[in-house]
């Protein structure tokens, strides 16, 4: 990289340290540590939500199944937007166990089943994340050695070490220094910032991609593949291995089954303000990730292009990547190795620096979470007596340093041989398939019992650590699935046991009201917005509002957004279906796919994108407002500390914080 690459790479880092050392002052309790005091708003959430999924790691998971299934994917997956839009909007899970004000889902196991189902949910999901975790840094470090051509082996005198040893050391302390400084909080806004940031710089990657690239050249790179492994025909795929329509159908069912049961995301669920604030985040943060979807897709198919194409083969991208012993990391920096050679000055500075935000908020996301999960879930609930608020926080420092520690020596010791995406799928279903069954259950079904979660999660636990240890196996040549198809048969023997044991166990009802703080166990006491205009609502408008789940929470601005992308995604739905008689009956030509990815894949996307970064910086703005005002002026509850009342056995320790008198902003 040139010198304006530095000066651009160096800009926003120095910018979000500076927001990090700002947040320190507002760290008074367990609760601002853990959960960011409780009171974010909705933009907050949704850019800083979306920037911790936007890590290096995943970045990287994301450009095998384009390299392996190019735009076809983006067909299939416009059946499942919907399903998933109507969850958000609906608050499907989230909004109720929001209604439990409990701090970690192990919390809300406690108060659902028991003390010990919370210790081993909390033992396991620990294990789970930092086995799922644990390979991030190696793929990071890795993608920057490449990307920036740095030497495999530093050499210091007498002594040799392999320079991504030197990068992961280096972030992860970065990482870890953020975390320390001021948890949640520090998270929070640091995350939101680097996401408005990192949305900018998507569309300025496109852009210069297109002044390299032509679409010509593209298109002509993705036709030439064999039949069967189309990357623009969805019905020219049926050959295209472990990335096709299966894949799509398992990753929606399981993406539904996991709400709430990915623990990473516990945290940002808890930092809203309210259950209605965490729900509109969930819709907004469906949204903000066109943006990113089309940066991903421009970026591969470019790779793709480069590395293909006669006019690039002068470039020395494919000699570099051919210099890769490891078949592995091979596979893993084609990405890299192309954008080394392809962007151009400044727009590399750029890119990097839009990895480097998304490693920050990535990796800080997992280690504060596994290690907040480990104090929260697994000591604390060995102690009969709370900690000093100072002793409390000083035990999650510790730990979240722990988990970037094993992290490193893990990634040094550790040889992944899957794909990224089926290695996460496994080992994030040793705590899904079962956490998920107990969290659904738990919030919508009063017979479940805690006999019917021991045997529901032992169930999908087991099956998913031998999907974890047969593919290292001398079976694994016989392994028939792959680490999603697993998970997926995994989950569904979970959910089969849970309920006929429950149903066999089941002696009374559980009490809903009380873990759901409802009817008379309410302690929140709001007007119902918009109840005097409710009832003169067209009868079709009513029908259609209860029908997706919209209550008297839901302001008519919420209802126009929500309502709106909703309808979006089904005007989608239709054209994929209507698509697909029309092509079961006659199949569009070659260059029919290529043009319809061009308007639907790049152009309409882009288009969203720009109009949502401008929505989305003005609401973030105004969020990280508010959540500084509430922070410096409202009153802290030192026993919010994610404890459960031993006098009342289904009550978190929790108060509101009262309302300032003057917000600023209307909630």
């Amino acid at each position: 990289m040139g010198a304006i690459d530095w000066i651009l790479l160096a800009l926003p880092v120095v910018l979000v340290i500076g927001c990090a050392i700002y947040t320190r002052r507002y760290i008074r309790s367990v609760a601002d540590f853990v959960a960011g005091g409780r009171v974010a708003g909705r933009y907050l959430i949704a850019n800083a939500k979306g920037e911790a999924a936007s890590g290096v790691a995943n970045t990287m998971s994301k450009f095998q199944p384009l390299l392996t299934a190019g735009f076809v994917l983006g067909w299939w997956d416009s059946l499942s937007a919907p399903v998933m839009m109507l969850l958000a909007i609906s608050g499907f899970v989230v909004y109720r166990y929001r209604q439990t004000r409990a701090m970690t889902v192990g919390q809300f196991f406690e108060m659902r089943y028991s003390r010990a189902f919370r210790l081993f949910a909390g033992m396991l999901g620990f294990l789970a994340g930092i086995l799922n975790y644990g390979v991030f840094p190696a793929i990071a470090s890795s993608f920057f050695v490449y990307f920036l051509n740095l030497p495999e082996v530093s050499h210091f005198g007498a002594f040799h070490i392999q320079t991504k040893i030197l990068v992961m050391a280096i972030y992860l302390g970065c990482s870890l220094w953020m975390m320390l400084v001021g948890g949640q909080i520090t998270l929070l806004v640091t995350d939101c910032i680097e996401g408005i940031l990192s949305h900018a710089i998507y569309l300025v990657i496109v852009a210069a991609i297109f002044t390299t690239i032509s679409w010509s050249q593209m298109a002509h790179a993705m036709t030439q593949t064999q039949p069967g492994h189309s990357l623009v025909n969805p019905f020219d795929q049926e050959k295209t291995k472990d990335f096709n329509l299966m894949y799509i159908v398992l990753t929606l069912l399981l993406n539904v089954y996991q709400t709430m049961a990915l623990q990473k995301d516990t945290s940002f669920t808890s930092s809203a303000r309210s259950a209605h604030e965490s729900r509109m985040g969930g819709v907004l943060g469906v949204w903000r990730t066109y943006a990113r979807t089309v940066m991903l897709m421009v970026v591969a198919m470019a790779a793709l292009t480069y590395m293909h194409q006669p006019a690039f083969l002068h470039g020395g991208g494919q000699t570099a990547l051919d210099a890769i012993k490891d078949s592995a990391t091979k596979d893993q920096m084609r990405v890299p190795i192309a954008l080394r050679y392809l962007l151009p000055a400044g727009v590399k500075g750029l890119f990097c620096a839009m990895m480097v935000l998304g490693l920050m908020g990535g990796d800080a996301a997992h280690i504060m979470t596994w290690g907040t999960i480990f104090i929260q879930d697994v000591v604390m609930p060995f102690r009969n007596k709370p900690l000093e608020p100072a002793q409390h926080v000083l035990l999650l420092r510790l730990s979240v340093t722990f988990v970037a520690v094993f992290a490193f020596f893990y990634s040094i010791w550790f040889h992944q041989t899957q794909y990224i995406r089926m290695y996460w799928d496994i080992t994030e279903a040793i705590f899904t398939t079962g956490a998920g069954v107990a969290i659904i259950g738990g919030l919508y079904w009063k017979k479940g019992t805690a006999w019917g979660a021991w045997s529901g999660f032992i169930t999908g636990s087991t099956l998913a650590v031998e999907g974890i240890l047969v593919p290292y196996s001398r079976w694994a040549s016989r392994m028939p699935l792959n680490g999603t198809q697993m998970k997926a048969v995994s989950a569904a023997s979970a959910v089969a046991v849970y309920v006929v044991i429950s149903l066999l166990t089941c002696r009374q009802d559980h009490n809903m009201d009380r873990l759901l703080n409802r009817g008379k166990y309410a302690a929140e006491t709001a007007p119902p917005l918009e109840e005097s205009s409710a009832g003169q609502a067209p009868l079709l408008m009513r029908w259609i509002g209860k029908a997706i789940s919209f209550n008297s929470e839901f302001t008519w601005a919420d209802k126009i957004v929500s309502g709106g992308m909703l309808a979006w995604s089904l005007v989608w739905l239709v054209v994929v279906g209507a698509g697909t008689i029309w092509n079961l009956v006659h199949r569009w030509p070659q260059h029919v796919w290529v043009m319809y990815w061009l308007i639907v894949g790049v152009i309409l996307p882009l288009v969203i994108a720009v109009a949502t970064l401008v929505w989305f910086g003005i609401g973030g703005y105004l969020d990280l407002r508010y959540f500084f005002h509430r922070l410096a002026t409202m009153r802290r509850n030192e026993a919010d500390d994610g404890t459960v009342d031993p006098r009342a056995k289904l009550k978190p320790v929790y108060e509101l914080p009262p309302e300032p008198q003057k917000s600023g902003r209307r909630d």
